[in-house]
C-alpha cells in the first residue's frame, strides 16, 4: 500500500495583500521523485519552504509523515538543499567536512560529536559529490560549483526518507551535474527515498523524475509523465510538439508522430 510522506489541502499562501499560492492540494507517496517547475513567480520556492516550515499558510492544511502539528520535529527525516544565491563569504571559517557534518549534528541532541559511523557517512557523501579531496578546505574558498556539491553532501549525509532540493544544479557544470542526477536518481529507486526537485530545466527533469508538478500560483498540472504525455489540457497549454518532448518518453523529438494513436505510447 501507498503511504503518503506529504499531504497538501487547499494551500493559500499571501505576501501582503497579494496571493501567490491559491488552493494547492497534492500528495506525495513515499518513493515519488517530483520535478516542481513552473515561471519565475510563479510560487515554488514559496511552497517549499509551506512545506519545510519555514512559512505559514494563510490557509490549507499540510500534513508531513502523517502529522499536522509537528513539521519541526521532522526536520532529521528530510535533506534539505535551498537555493544557492551567491557565493560564501570567503572568510568564512568552516572547512567542508565540518559543513557537511551539521547535516548529522542538527538531528543530534546535547552533548553534539561525531562518532565512527558519522564520520564514515561524511566520507560516503563526499565521495559521492568527488569533493574527498576538498575536506579540509575552507568553504569561502571553493568556487561556486563546488560550494554547491558541499551542500548536497550536506543534504544527503544522514541519508534522509525527503529530500526536497530547490534549483540544485545551477551551479554545476554539465558532467558534475550528470553525475549528480544519477546519483538521485539510484538514491530514489534503491532506497525508495522520496524527492521534490525545483527546477527551471522542464526540458530535461522527465530523464529523471517520476512526476511533474507544474505550477503557476495555482496547479497547472500534477501526474506521471505517461499522464502529462496524453493530456488535451497539456496539449493546449504547451502546444503538442513541446508536450511530447518534455514528457521524454519517446527516445527522440523525432521518434514524435503527431498523427500516431497516443494510446500506442
Amino acid at each position: 500500500m501507498s503511504v503518503n510522506i506529504l499531504t497538501v489541502e487547499n494551500l493559500h499562501f499571501c505576501y501582503n495583500s497579494s496571493e501567490v499560492i491559491s488552493d494547492i492540494s497534492f500528495s506525495v507517496s513515499r518513493g515519488d521523485y517530483i520535478g516542481l517547475v513552473g515561471p519565475n513567480g510563479s510560487g515554488k520556492t514559496t511552497l517549499i519552504k509551506i512545506i519545510l516550515g519555514l512559512l505559514k499558510p494563510y490557509r490549507g492544511i499540510l500534513t508531513l509523515f502523517g502529522d499536522d502539528s509537528k513539521i519541526f520535529s521532522q526536520w532529521n527525516r528530510i535533506g534539505y538543499l535551498p537555493q544557492m544565491v551567491s557565493s560564501m563569504n570567503p572568510r568564512f571559517p568552516a572547512t567542508v567536512r565540518e559543513v557537511v557534518a551539521m547535516g548529522l549534528l542538527s538531528g543530534k541532541g546535547f552533548p553534539k560529536y561525531l562518532n565512527r559511523a558519522d564520520r564514515m557517512a561524511i566520507d560516503r557523501a563526499l565521495e559521492l559529490l568527488d569533493i574527498r579531496q576538498l575536506k579540509k578546505t575552507p568553504i569561502g574558498e571553493l568556487s561556486g560549483g563546488q560550494q554547491q556539491r558541499v551542500l548536497v553532501a550536506r543534504a544527503i549525509v544522514n541519508c534522509p526518507e525527503f529530500i526536497i532540493l530547490d534549483e540544485p544544479t545551477a551551479a554545476l557544470d554539465p558532467e558534475t551535474r550528470d553525475r549528480f542526477f544519477a546519483l538521485l536518481r539510484n538514491i530514489n529507486r534503491e532506497r525508495q527515498v522520496t524527492i521534490i526537485m525545483v527546477t527551471h530545466d522542464i526540458g530535461n527533469i522527465g530523464q529523471y523524475a517520476s512526476k511533474l508538478l507544474y505550477i503557476d500560483k495555482k496547479i497547472i498540472f500534477y501526474g506521471s509523465f505517461g499522464d502529462f504525455c496524453i493530456s488535451s489540457e497539456i496539449t493546449q497549454f504547451f502546444g503538442e510538439y513541446a508536450q511530447h518532448v518534455i514528457c521524454h518518453r519517446h527516445n527522440s523529438a523525432s521518434d514524435y508522430n503527431p498523427l500516431r494513436n497516443h494510446g500506442t505510447y
